[in-house]
């Protein structure tokens, strides 16, 4: 046998996840699922680095729409995940849902905001209905699949910055990057995915250097002062408040069922249930009047008191009033957004989830649009045409497949919200008018909610008339062309050689 047969083999370049949370554990899975796939005689050299010293997961529950099942069962993760699920019941036989085109309800949309009894004006109907469960859950699904062969998790490695080589010190031609982490370590990376969340030091460090290089001017040789947090193009790496803060609780289903057994909660209208039904995540959002884009003054997660819930949904409908309560100990959250991000790549650096189009829960699609960027990237970085040197064209495709699509998903997640709270233009408002009988008020109502539910259930359609199959499709297409044309550039350089010489 020949020695390199017996030696190990050499990973194509070092792969660094920076966050061991839901987008970089599908992203582990994604690269694992690929290149056992390929059969790759030279994987890549995958770690990931997670700030805390155990990997888990902030927040309770998430949702799992269509789009999200494709891509699980893509990766063979899907009777797994299933199992942790609590899935859309079946109304005739009471079976849970799986997954097929039949339509169910994902969402019962109710008005509740007067003392007496509230009314459903709309359910939202999605095919196999909606699928919550656990984020921790899901979590631990993630963690089995990892690659034990390619894949090492270091935990406690809370990131502080990245810095690129200089040019003398880049290998073939490529950038080397240093991760600088808060316990005073360092690691080398050739690629560098940060799926670090909303507060990003992958983006930060990103932003720091693509605007020193590209908007701050130049005189006489040394940069003139100009704050990326000034910059109109940079300045959108900063997270943007919503004006909306959340109370977030878990009531336990059991009491639930104790204080009202036939409570419209159980059946999905205001929470959802989690860990196999064990618990309703329990979330009541307040917008603040003219808070949207304003720096929000306190810690983004704090405790919070049931007497501020009280103040501000006191006097709804005696259903929320029976949940108000059960929530003993909430939790207060502001809710920030990254809004129209102007890139997400920089050579061979990108960042995915959260860090790039951190969203409003209104759609449920947050952890969901994480989860797509993973299997783009595990598509492009694992192919085994991906060479080190052509990892930054493949990023460029990543970036232009995935980048608008997700805005688009901020943005309309962010209207949604103004729906729900009855503040969109030209739909119903809430409000009330005096001079009108009580009759012409009430089937005013009606009409204006009807119309609102309509627009509601339209928003909603791109989670499963916008295929996530499309994008796989754009995806290889382009990488195929990006391939092809640099084997035609390389071959014509070589002819040239030849002939010089």
């Amino acid at each position: 046998m020949s020695e390199s047969s017996t030696s190990p083999v050499k990973p194509r370049f070092r792969l660094a996840i920076i966050g061991g949370g839901i987008a970089g554990l599908t992203l582990a899975v994604a690269l694992g699922h690929f290149s056992k796939k390929n059969s790759q005689e030279s994987p890549l050299e995958v770690h990931i680095y997670e700030s805390g010293p155990e990997i888990t997961t902030v927040g309770a529950g998430i949702s799992v729409w269509p789009r999200t099942w494709a891509v699980m069962r893509a990766l063979g993760v899907y009777e797994d995940l299933a199992r942790a699920s609590v899935q859309a019941l079946d109304k005739e036989t009471g079976a849970g849902g799986g997954l097929g085109d039949e339509f169910k309800p994902a969402f019962v949309f109710r008005k509740s905001n007067q003392p007496s009894e509230g009314y459903e004006f709309k359910r939202v109907m999605v095919p196999n209905g909606s699928t919550t469960m656990h984020r921790a859950d899901m979590v631990d699904v993630l963690v089995r699949h990892l690659p034990a062969d390619s894949c090492t998790v270091h935990t406690s490695k809370r990131l502080l910055k990245y810095t690129q080589a200089p040019p003398s010190g880049q290998k073939d031609g490529a950038p080397a990057y240093t991760l600088h982490f808060a316990d005073g370590t360092t690691a080398e990376a050739d690629v560098i995915i940060g799926a670090d969340g909303i507060k990003s030091k992958v983006r930060a460090s990103m932003y720091d250097y693509a605007h020193a290089r590209d908007c701050v001017p130049q005189q006489g040789g040394e940069s003139a002062e100009s704050p990326r947090e000034t910059c109109e193009r940079c300045a959108r790496a900063t997270p943007k408040w919503t004006g909306t803060v959340a109370y977030r609780y878990l009531i336990p289903t059991e009491r639930m069922r104790e204080v009202n057994p036939e409570h419209a909660a159980l059946k999905h209208i205001i929470t959802y249930p989690i860990s196999h039904g064990k618990y309703l995540n329990w979330i009541a959002f307040v917008t603040i009047s003219g808070g949207e884009g304003t720096t929000y003054p306190h810690k983004w997660v704090t405790d919070a008191r049931q007497e501020e819930i009280t103040a501000n949904f006191g006097g709804w409908e005696p259903e929320v009033d029976e949940m108000i309560k059960l929530v003993e100990k909430p939790t207060l959250w502001a809710i920030h957004v990254m809004e129209n991000l102007p890139f997400a790549v920089d050579g061979s650096v990108a960042i995915m989830g959260d860090a790039v189009h951190a969203m409003t829960t209104h759609f449920g699609a947050g952890g969901g649009q994480a989860i797509e960027d993973a299997y783009i990237l595990g598509m492009l970085l694992s192919d085994p045409r991906t060479t080190l040197a052509l990892v930054p064209a493949a990023l460029q495709i990543y970036e232009a497949v995935r980048l608008p699509f997700a805005r688009g998903v901020v943005n309309n997640a962010r209207k949604a919200g103004l729906m729900y709270e009855f503040n969109w233009p030209e739909l119903y408002d809430g409000a009330v008018r005096a001079e009108e009988s009580a009759e012409a008020r009430e089937k005013a109502e009606r009409e204006g909610l009807e119309e609102l539910g309509e627009a509601i259930q339209e928003l909603w359609q791109w989670q499963w008339k916008e295929k996530v199959e499309d994008q796989w499709a754009e995806v290889e297409k382009r990488y195929s062309e990006l391939v092809k044309s640099t084997a035609r550039a390389e071959s014509s350089g070589w002819m040239r050689r030849c002939v010089i010489m």
